[in-house]
């Protein structure tokens, strides 16, 4: 696909070989063309040391070169992009004796110009999103133990360390007939898309994931993840890609921050009841005041008199000797 990237969706991506493995047979790649789309992709590679390796890549460029070249709607233009990859995997691991039985697992995220998305994915790499401080996931692993776990016969815990756990169902490059699972999604501002590889949703825990996910920018979001993954051992290569899609200020009302909120509440809490109180009451309240002021004013002063305390006056005071 070309450069131009017309949909407003920030990307960052970050692959590491982990603490374990001797190569890295993760792939991933962002792609965009001229009608708006974008697309992220990740790829889990599986077949030995050299094999794994390019089976991923390979499916990572072609998805990008099909999706770049395709006129067709996106789930179509999806489905034909991994159908594609599938049979340039097949057709490497048949040519050449090193690369036989490869295969590899993809997890496709695109973006249309008119603001959609559409998810596709084969094996156990992931796809979630995270909105409004949770972690939502978009695919269901194609494995054994997940296939196990759907049908009630082990539980989540059980599924985490099952011998099987790492045995997929599905592939790139596993049979020559692939079912790609694609679904749309929903998308609102401010919704950050992670995609990864099982180095890191197999080790992480998920409340990990999301405190990772609430930081800023991007980048900081995407270290901590890979970080994450190998202070838990990095027992396999951890890719992640994250897209957030930005919030236009314009779009949203202006919010008073929790200070300033409090700041306010307090305010209106201790502000005077004369403010709240009409111009005309507060008139007659005063002038009522002041002619009450006046009374006790006159009646003080005609009690304090010589006239009214004369008798009282001419008699010997008691401090006087």
């Amino acid at each position: 696909m070309s450069e131009i990237a017309l949909t407003p969706v920030e990307v960052t991506s970050l692959s590491d070989i982990g603490r374990v493995r001797t190569n890295n047979q993760d792939a991933c790649g962002e792609f965009a063309n001229d009608a708006g789309w974008r697309a992220l992709v990740v790829a889990d590679g599986m077949g030995g040391h050299r094999g794994g390796e390019v089976a991923s890549r390979i499916a990572v460029d072609t998805i990008g070169q099909m999706l770049g070249t395709s006129h067709d709607a996106p789930e179509r233009s999806l489905r034909n992009a991994f159908l594609a990859a599938n049979e340039r995997v097949l057709e490497v691991a048949d040519s050449d004796p090193r690369c036989a039985g490869m295969g590899t697992t993809a997890v496709a995220l695109l973006f249309a110009a008119e603001g959609q998305a559409w998810v596709a994915h084969v094996g156990d790499s992931r796809a979630y999103v995270y909105r409004g401080g949770e972690l939502i996931a978009l695919t269901a692993d194609h494995s054994y133990v997940a296939e196990l776990q759907r049908r009630g016969f082990i539980s989540p815990a059980e599924a985490a360390v099952h011998p099987r756990r790492n045995e997929v169902l599905r592939s790139i490059g596993g049979e020559p007939y692939l079912d790609v699972e694609i679904r749309g999604v929903d998308t609102f501002p401010g919704d950050c898309f992670l995609l990864c590889t099982d180095g890191l949703w197999g080790c992480v825990p998920e409340s990990e994931m999301v405190a990772a996910l609430a930081r800023t920018p991007l980048e900081e979001a995407v270290r901590m993840l890979v970080e994450l993954a190998n202070r838990h051992g990095g027992p396999d290569n951890v890719t992640v890609q994250l897209a957030r899609i930005p919030e236009p200020a314009s779009a949203a009302p202006e919010t008073p921050t929790r200070g300033e909120a409090d700041e306010a509440s307090a305010e209106e809490a201790y502000t005077s009841p004369w403010s709240r109180i009409p111009p005309a009451a507060i008139g007659a309240s005063l002038l009522a005041a002041i002619l009450v002021a006046a009374f006790l004013w006159v009646h003080f002063a005609r009690e304090n008199s010589p006239n009214a305390h004369g008798a009282a006056a001419s008699q010997p005071g008691k401090d006087r000797p």
